[in-house]
C-alpha cells in the first residue's frame, strides 16, 4: 500500500512509533513479571535437587545413629513433595505458573514417577529402622537371658558330674551367646556381611550343640538337667524366630537402601534436567526481550529515516507548489493564450489544492474576458451613440426644428445614459482587475516552507 496523502503519512508515522513504544512497555512489564516467577521457580527446582540428596543422606545416617530424629527426614520428604506439586500444578499466590511447555511438563512427570516409589521405599526403611532400634534393646536383654540359661545348663552338668566334653560344650554355649549378640548388633549397625557371617557361624554352632543336648540320652536320663536343657531350647527357639524376623527387616532395609542409592542418582539427574529446562526457558525469554528490543530499535530507526525522507519530499513538493503558484501570479490571463495551470507532483492534498487553484484561475480568466468584451462593447456603443447624436443634430438643423433646446436635452440625456453605462462597465472591469491583483499578492506572500 502506497501512502499518497500527507495526513496518511503523518498518521502512519505516529501510529507505528506509538505501537512500538506501547508494545515495548507492555511486553517489558509482562516479561519482567514472568522473569520474577522464573527466578522463584528455578530456586524451587534447584532446591529439589538439594532435598533429594539430603533425604538420601538422612536415611543413610539414620542407619548408624542411635538417636536419629526422623522428624527432620519427614519434613524434608514433605517439602520435596509439596514443591513438586507446586511445580507441576502451579500456584497463583506464589506467582508460580504451570509448566510452560510440553518438554518441562514431561520431565516433571518423570520426576513424579521416580519420586512415588522412592518415597514409599524411604518410608518403609524408616519404619523398619524404627522397629530395629526398639528391638535392639530387647535383643540385648534377650542375649543376656540366653547367657543366664546357658550358664544354668553348665552348672547343672557340673552338678550331675557329666564327662568333661559336655562341660566344655556347654561352657562354649555361654561364649557363643555373647558372640552372637556382639556380631548381630554390629551387623544391624553397619550391614556388613562379614559381621553377619560371623554371627551366622556362631548361631549355627550354638543351635547344633543345643539340639545335640536335647537328643543326648545321657542328659535325658537326668530329669533336672533335661528340664533345664529343654527350657534353654524353648527359649532359644522363640528367640531365634525373633532374631530371624529382625534380620529379615534388616535385609529389607538393605534392599531399600540399595534401591534408594540407585534411584537417588536417577532422581537427581532427572530433577537437574528439569532445572536446566527451566533455566533455558528463562534464558530464551531474556533473549526474546533482547531481540525484540533490537528489532524495535531497527524499526524505529527505519521510521525515522522514512520520516526524514518524507519530510524532504514534502518540502520539495511544497516549494514546487509555491513556485507554480508564483508563475501563475506573473501571467497575464488576458494575453495568455493557453489556459492557466498549476501542475505539481506530490501528495494528494497539494494536487487537490492545485486543482482548486486551476479552477479558480479559469473562473478569473473567464470573468476578465467577459469584462473586457463588455468594456469593448460599451465603448463601441458610446461611439455609435455619439455618431447618432451628431447625425440627429445635423438633421434638426436641416429640418429647421424650433424647439431644439428640449430635443437637445433628450438627446443629451440619452448620451448620458450611454456614458454612464460605459462607465459602469469600466468600473466592473477595474474591480475584476483588482481581484486579480489581490490574488497575485496572496500567491506572492505564500510562505516558502
Amino acid at each position: 500500500m502506497i501512502l499518497t496523502k500527507i495526513s496518511s503519512k503523518i498518521n502512519f508515522i505516529g501510529g507505528m512509533l506509538s505501537l512500538i513504544v506501547i508494545t515495548n512497555v507492555v511486553l517489558t512489564i509482562y516479561l519482567n513479571k514472568k522473569q520474577e516467577g522464573d527466578s522463584y521457580i528455578i530456586n524451587i527446582a534447584g532446591r529439589q535437587r538439594m532435598l533429594s540428596q539430603k533425604i538420601t543422606k538422612e536415611i543413610f545416617y539414620s542407619k548408624s545413629s542411635e538417636n536419629f530424629d526422623f522428624q527432620i527426614l519427614n519434613d524434608d520428604i514433605e517439602t520435596f513433595e509439596k514443591n513438586l506439586y507446586i511445580l507441576i500444578n502451579g500456584n497463583k499466590k506464589l506467582n508460580v505458573y504451570k509448566p510452560p511447555n510440553r518438554e518441562i511438563k514431561e520431565k516433571l512427570d518423570q520426576v513424579l514417577k521416580i519420586w512415588i516409589p522412592f518415597k514409599k521405599t524411604i518410608q518403609e526403611v524408616e519404619e523398619y529402622e524404627r522397629d530395629i532400634k526398639k528391638d535392639k534393646e530387647i535383643m540385648m536383654n534377650s542375649f543376656d537371658d540366653l547367657l543366664k540359661i546357658s550358664d544354668k545348663v553348665v552348672k547343672a552338668m557340673v552338678k550331675e558330674n557329666l564327662p568333661g566334653h559336655y562341660i566344655d560344650l556347654s561352657g562354649r554355649q555361654r561364649m557363643l551367646s555373647q558372640r552372637m549378640g556382639l556380631y548381630l548388633v554390629r551387623y544391624l549397625d553397619t550391614s556388613s556381611q562379614s559381621y553377619y557371617y560371623t554371627y551366622y557361624e556362631a548361631m549355627k554352632m550354638y543351635d547344633r550343640t543345643l539340639m545335640s543336648f536335647t537328643k543326648d540320652s545321657l542328659i535325658k536320663n537326668r530329669k533336672k538337667l533335661d528340664d533345664i536343657v529343654l527350657q534353654n531350647y524353648q527359649y532359644w527357639k522363640n528367640f531365634k524366630t525373633y532374631i530371624e524376623n529382625l534380620i529379615a527387616k534388616e535385609n529389607k532395609i538393605q534392599k531399600g537402601i540399595e534401591y534408594i542409592h540407585k534411584t537417588n542418582v536417577k532422581l537427581l539427574k532427572t530433577m537437574d534436567e528439569a532445572v536446566w529446562l527451566y533455566t533455558e526457558y528463562s534464558e530464551a525469554k531474556s533473549d526474546f526481550i533482547k531481540n525484540f528490543l533490537y528489532i524495535s530499535g531497527m524499526l524505529a530507526l527505519l521510521i525515522i529515516f522514512y520520516t526524514y525522507f518524507t519530510a524532504k519530499a514534502l518540502e520539495r513538493h511544497v516549494k514546487n507548489f509555491v513556485e507554480k503558484a508564483k508563475e501563475l501570479s506573473d501571467i497575464d490571463p488576458i494575453k495568455q493564450n493557453t489556459p492557466l495551470r498549476v501542475e505539481v507532483c506530490g501528495e494528494d492534498e497539494l494536487k487537490e489544492a492545485s486543482t482548486h487553484i486551476n479552477k479558480f484561475a479559469d473562473k478569473v480568466r473567464n470573468a476578465l474576458e467577459y469584462s473586457n468584451e463588455a468594456l469593448k462593447r460599451a465603448e463601441l456603443a458610446a461611439k455609435e451613440l455619439q455618431i447618432i447624436a451628431d447625425e440627429a443634430e445635423l438633421a434638426l438643423k436641416e429640418l429647421g426644428v424650433k424647439d431644439r433646446k428640449n430635443f437637445g436635452k433628450n438627446i443629451d440625456a440619452t448620451e448620458d445614459i450611454a456614458i454612464e453605462s460605459a462607465e459602469s462597465l469600466i468600473h466592473v472591469s477595474k474591480m475584476i482587475q483588482r481581484l486579480k491583483d489581490n490574488l497575485s499578492k496572496i500567491i506572492e506572500n505564500y510562505p516558502d516552507k
